[in-house]
């Protein structure tokens, strides 16, 4: 029913192999969020790597866009609460009529 046989235990990765090859990941990973993903996305570009690749630049337009999402999203709260609250003093007005 198998398509192939199981390993035998020589065949399996020591657990040196699988120390080593974690350590490597991880190290790996780590490099890979300095030098690319905090220029691209939170333009903090500690190697000055991301500068080279033009990646800050897509940090800074990043950072721009959601400073002006996080104002338009609160003038838009403002506008909404503005509507509610007028119209709810509006009927206070009228019932004290």
């Amino acid at each position: 029913m198998f398509n192939s046989k199981r390993p035998s235990l020589e065949e399996l990765p020591t657990t040196a192999q699988l120390l080593k090859s974690t350590a490597i990941a991880a190290v790996s990973a780590v490099a890979i969020l300095v030098a690319v993903v905090l220029p691209a996305e939170y333009n903090i570009d500690p190697t000055g790597f991301g500068r080279s690749l033009d990646l800050a630049e897509m940090g800074e337009i990043k950072q721009q866009l959601a400073e002006e999402a996080a104002q338009d999203h609160s003038s838009l709260l403002d506008d909404l609460f503005s509507v509610f609250v007028s119209s709810a003093a509006v009927q206070e007005a009228q019932a004290e009529e």
